[in-house]
């Protein structure tokens, strides 16, 4: 999330406020107990510059960065930057402690909302997934169903996708950059084409703009960060589908490779390619890591993939990052562009029913 000049160390802390403490140097926030009950409250930040967490990170209006402090322990704000201006409150939103959990970047493998799935934030500063302001809404029956949506003001494109062969029948609603499969019928096409993959997307996709300006296509020699969140719920499916990014990788608008990023690894299905690397450990990513390379039509394919019944429910991480750790271990990625970021669901065999994107974003710099 940008935050408006208030943060110039990139710790989504407003700079005016102090700084993120981290002493154990794991990339998150130490927890601070500010009430003194013993019970962590929330991310600390080192307000007076001595290095010691003396105050709780606050996010008042719940837009996922940290605009006061509280310093008392009353769960209120004492201070406020005075670096931008904090919007007004949501009445449905925790303003203090719900932003980042037990840390400024959130928890590794703490629970999650998919169906056995933990969660993932890598890197400094509050989760950006929830709370976020959605436009664009819809619900269709239309095979190729699509709506120009927006998240925070940042224009995105959702399409209902059912490109495989094997399609037969599919309801979708969607409503900014969230989405749900209501229900979708279908079966495994020729080469193993799953049935369909609704999609929500930043950039040139499947030879489709998102309406505004997400940032993307962009040159990739011109970009320091790209970050991306993504928070969807299983809802008890258990079937054959995936949970995955989908990045497109080109020479201007000329697709040349994709680089996906697999949350869910479904049983008896598998990425494009062949295995390459497991137990893989990736800077930007939680855990390890299985890694697929191959081609699709020509053109590679590098997989970085969750173990089969380890799913993550969430996870926020910067593509750049990933995309670095392919060109590191000399996989294949040609392209001068990064064309789109999506993520959606890839079904090969229905039937699906309630299967959510409840959150996602790209912020490109």
């Amino acid at each position: 999330m940008k935050a408006d000049g208030a943060d110039a160390n990139g710790d989504n802390v407003a700079d005016d406020l102090g700084r993120v403490v981290d002493e154990d140097g794991d990339g998150l926030a130490d927890s601070i107990d500010i009430n003194g009950d013993g019970v962590d409250d929330g991310p600390g930040i080192d307000s007076d510059g001595d290095g010691d967490a003396d105050a709780l990170a606050l996010d008042t209006d719940c837009d996922g960065f940290f605009d006061s402090m509280d310093t008392s322990g009353d769960g209120l704000a004492d201070f406020e930057t005075s670096r931008r201006e904090i919007g007004t409150p949501d009445p449905d939103c925790a303003p203090a402690l719900a932003r980042g959990g037990s840390g400024a970047g959130g928890t590794t493998g703490s629970g999650g909302n998919g169906s056995g799935g933990g969660s993932g934030t890598a890197g400094s500063g509050p989760s950006a997934l929830g709370n976020a302001s959605y436009q664009g809404t819809g619900n269709s029956t239309d095979r190729y169903a699509e709506g120009d949506v927006y998240r925070n003001g940042v224009g995105y494109k959702f399409i209902a996708n059912g490109w495989g062969d094997g399609w037969q029948s599919h309801q979708v609603s969607w409503n900014g950059t969230s989405f749900n499969v209501l229900s979708l019928s279908g079966s495994q096409g020729a080469n193993y084409s799953p049935a369909g993959y609704p999609t929500v997307f930043c950039g040139y996709y499947s030879m489709k703009q998102s309406v505004g300006a997400c940032g993307l296509p962009a040159a990739l020699s011109n970009l320091s960060s790209v970050r991306t969140g993504w928070r969807w719920n299983a809802n008890g499916n258990t079937g054959q589908y995936n949970a995955a990014w989908d990045i497109w990788i080109g020479n201007g608008s000329d697709l040349s490779a994709y680089l996906m990023i697999w949350l869910r690894d479904p049983p008896q299905q598998q990425p494009a390619g062949s295995a390459t690397t497991a137990g893989a450990s990736v800077d930007g990513l939680p855990g390890t890591w299985s890694i697929w390379t191959g081609s699709v039509a020509g053109r590679a394919i590098v997989n970085y993939v969750r173990s089969e019944g380890n799913d993550l429910a969430e996870l926020e991480f910067d593509v750049m990052d990933v995309y670095r750790d392919a060109i590191q271990r000399n996989f294949s990625l040609p392209g001068t562009h990064l064309m789109a970021v999506a993520i959606g669901f890839e079904i090969w065999n229905g039937p699906i029913s309630d299967l959510q994107s409840e959150d996602f974003y790209v912020d490109v710099n």
